[in-house]
């Protein structure tokens, strides 16, 4: 494609400046015009410096430009705007993660070898799910994601949004009950799957029809390290729920293979204590998996299994949007121009306010 054919819509109407010489062969053959006889000259002498008889070709000049300007407004100059419309069919995540008592254990570790809380494990692993670590995950910018935390009570956080941003610093803020709030440190993990499965249930009623964002799937990923001990609903029950709204909950049972338990002056390695068979359940009955977590890495392989899962489908569609020059204000740089069409007609104008007053001829 040409540069003409890409700024022109009609580039072969530019041919039209050929006939601009012709408005100028009357002005240049003056020899040729009819004559009027007189007597002597001596009458015109003394008009002969006056500026309207020098500058009798402004007229001709008028008329050309105008019509240069009128051959370039048919030949119709525009300028394309490229613009991108990305229609994303997304996943609605709602993330669901444990805060209680427990979870403030310090029995997983950091890739230099370090004790870290569950908690603080879980924190570094889904900001990795959410933005991307550079390595096993990704990150999910084009999707909603949101958060609910729960011990005794559950609290949403963050609805489900694509400001991951704010997600994410609602996420660092999260800690655990007061130890001496032995009351708050208990588990619901029914009531947090419950209000999770709710929130994700509204998002349909936030995006019209006209949205760039249409919803491909629900999934809550739920992590726990223990059973339910608190709350109003069995995790059971809020499955069933989730099942019904074509919800998936994938569940994570995130604790070592064993914990220390002291027995009388002594400490002993006992299985850690976790219900993964509810969670087991809970994941099947929505159609998802059931995954266990013993250590940073593997709550990571984890994360990265449910993001390869569960992804996101972009379709990008490029359109371009012209501007017509002709009809437009020009800009170029800090200096703003009228629109070529305007400028030729005032051309016309000026030609034939002259031609008429100043530079009037006989005949």
């Amino acid at each position: 494609m040409t540069f003409l054919d890409e700024t022109f819509v009609y580039p072969w109407a530019l041919l039209g400046v050929l006939v601009v010489p012709l408005f100028w062969r009357p002005w240049l053959g003056s020899r040729s015009r009819a004559a009027i006889r007189f007597s002597g000259l001596s009458g015109f002498r003394t008009q002969a410096s006056r500026w309207s008889s020098r500058a009798r070709f402004i007229a001709p000049l008028c008329r050309s430009l105008a019509v240069m300007l009128l051959v370039v407004c048919i030949a119709r100059p525009r300028k394309a705007d490229e613009q991108t419309r990305i229609q994303t069919e997304g996943i609605a995540i709602q993330l669901v993660v444990d805060r209680s008592g427990s979870m403030e254990n310090s029995d997983f570790f950091d890739e230099e070898g370090r004790k870290m809380t569950r908690l603080d494990a879980v924190k570094q692993v889904v900001k990795a799910f959410v933005a991307g670590d550079d390595a096993e995950l990704e990150g999910r910018p084009d999707d909603l994601i949101g958060l609910t935390v729960f011990a005794r009570y559950p609290d949403t956080e963050c609805p489900p949004t694509t400001d991951h941003t704010h997600l994410l610093e609602a996420l660092e803020n999260v800690k655990v009950p007061s130890r001496h709030d032995r009351e708050e440190s208990l588990t619901a993990i029914g009531d947090a799957l419950m209000q999770a499965t709710e929130r994700i249930r509204k998002i349909g009623r936030r995006l019209s029809d006209g949205d760039v964002f249409t919803i491909k799937s629900r999934v809550i990923v739920l992590l726990t390290d223990g059973d339910q001990t608190a709350g109003e609903f069995s995790p059971l029950d809020a499955a069933e729920v989730a099942a019904s709204l074509g919800v998936k909950v994938y569940t994570i049972g995130a604790t070592p293979e064993t914990v220390k338990q002291r027995v009388g002056f002594s400490t002993r390695s006992v299985p850690a204590p976790i219900d993964e068979e509810t969670l087991r359940q809970v994941a099947k009955r929505t159609g998802a998996k059931y995954f266990r977590a013993t250590d940073t890495e593997s709550l990571t392989r984890i994360y990265a299994e449910i993001d390869k899962l569960e992804r996101t489908v972009i379709d990008e569609q490029r359109y371009e949007v012209y501007t017509e020059l002709a009809t437009h204000w020009i800009s170029f740089g800090a200096v703003t121009f009228p629109p070529p069409l305007m400028v030729a007609l005032a051309f016309l104008a000026i030609e034939a306010i002259l031609v008429n007053t100043w530079f009037r001829r006989i005949p």
